[in-house]
């Protein structure tokens, strides 16, 4: 059921990792893990509907320009498919002569522009896997890319594409420590994310401020069920930190 509040008719654009991806439904130099991927077939994930990033943009009412999610892909690096590289992070728009996502009557139908749409809210969830492969933290030289810097510079390069968009950055859920690593915990990942939230000027949404359960395959990908947990904390932490 759509939520009253500021998002209601707005186009919202995705930029995320595997947990983030449907084969059918992202730009094509983009990586699919669900629907594309064999190990993700046991998931009951199939249609737009299944995924928490529609559920969430249902849920506020709006609809989908662009999910530019890239499966394996990091915060921290220079090249494709970082996060920081701009094919990710300033193409969350669709141009005259592609297609975008509309909902009509509880349904996705895809449309042809013809002008250009720009995200009004744009939605980042990144850093599963700079948890996983272990990026730096903080406190190592600019040119290491350590996550707090890769971070601020994707967030920057996004604001400055899309100035007028509302950002809304996302803590990483944690159902558990699926890669344990006390040198590397994603408390501290969700620390970083949350502060440079703060000091960019975006909203947070903040799923790990929630003690529940997300069911997975592997300890990372959710589920069908868990993908419908991830879209309830999804939008408890949003209403957490921000007035609808």
């Amino acid at each position: 059921m759509p939520v009253n509040n500021i998002f209601s008719g707005k186009h919202i654009s995705i930029i995320g990792d595997s947990i983030s991806t449907l084969k059918g439904y992202l730009p094509s130099y983009c990586k699919a893990f669900y629907m594309q991927n064999p190990y993700a077939d046991c998931s009951g994930i199939s249609r737009p509907e299944d995924t928490w990033w529609m559920q969430v943009i249902s849920a506020l009412g709006g609809d989908l320009c662009v999910n530019n999610s890239y499966s394996g892909s990091l915060v921290c690096g220079m090249d494709f498919p970082a996060g920081t590289h701009l094919l990710r992070c300033n193409e969350l728009h669709c141009n005259a002569g592609s297609y975008w996502f509309s909902m009509h009557k509880g349904t996705m139908q895809r449309t042809l522009c013809t002008t250009q749409v720009l995200p009004e809210v744009i939605l980042v969830y990144m850093g599963t896997n700079d948890w996983i492969f272990r990026s730096a933290i903080d406190g190592e030289p600019e040119n290491k890319m350590n996550f707090r810097f890769a971070y601020n510079q994707m967030l920057h390069k996004i604001r400055s594409k899309y100035p007028e968009s509302t950002v809304v950055c996302t803590t990483l859920f944690q159902e558990n420590e699926a890669v344990p690593d006390a040198l590397h915990p994603i408390s501290a990942y969700n620390e970083v994310i949350r502060s440079l939230a703060v000091e960019n000027g975006c909203l947070l949404s903040d799923p790990a401020a929630h003690d529940a359960f997300v069911e997975t395959i592997d300890g990372i990908h959710p589920t069908y069920q868990g993908m419908h947990t991830l879209a309830e904390l999804w939008l408890a932490g949003f209403a957490g930190h921000n007035p609808l």
